[in-house]
């Protein structure tokens, strides 16, 4: 291109595309974002509150510990319940295998006698017998009804006592009973029916 033709080119240039030049470059200002602030605030209030609650919820675990260890130590010990079962004391033939009945036949055994056997699970269907007391199991024997019975209930006591010498329960007398033929048991003929009675284990 020569400068004639640079010229002609420029002369062919409207004059408001001169005037609009000359102006100066308008930006355009973009709106406002007013809500990330605010956004950024909320956050960081959430993340507050979550600390401060997890820091008050350790602390109410802390307070309940302590002052549950402070009470275990004050508190005076608590005795045993006069109806808890004590297995060692209550169940003397359990290393020795009871003692045979002697003169019975179908292998009978009775209790070894103990000192501390009157400690039952709860009052209910008793009968002393040598010392120990045997106590209702709610179990029917399988034992023929016209078994031979070793001997007779003879004294009885109130059903809310514990029988205290041989031959009484608190549920009556004239029963009839058998050593049973398990280790420590007793069955007590109740209505025609041979009922198994226990040593307390």
């Amino acid at each position: 291109m020569n400068e004639r033709q640079l010229f002609e080119a420029i002369g062919q240039v409207d004059d408001d595309l001169i005037l609009a030049a000359d102006r100066p470059a308008v930006r355009r200002r973009k709106k406002p974002v007013y809500w990330m602030p605010a956004l950024s605030v909320a956050a960081c209030a959430g993340l507050l509150m979550v600390g401060v609650a997890g820091w008050r919820a350790g602390s109410s675990k802390n307070d309940f510990m302590e002052s549950a260890a402070a009470a275990a130590e004050t508190a005076p010990e608590a005795a045993a319940a006069p109806d808890e079962a004590m297995v060692s004391a209550a169940n003397p033939y359990a290393e020795d295998e009871g003692t045979p009945v002697e003169g019975s036949t179908g292998g009978t055994y009775k209790a070894d006698d103990s000192a501390e056997s009157s400690i039952a699970i709860a009052p209910t269907h008793a009968v002393m017998l040598e010392g120990v007391i045997y106590y209702d199991t709610g179990a029917v024997s399988g034992t023929d009804a016209k078994a031979a019975p070793d001997g007779t209930i003879t004294s009885t006591v109130d059903s809310g006592s514990f029988p205290t010498e041989d031959g009484q329960s608190n549920f009556g007398t004239g029963y009839a009973y058998r050593y049973g033929s398990e280790n420590g048991t007793l069955e007590v003929q109740i209505d025609g029916e041979w009922w198994i009675f226990a040593a307390n284990q």
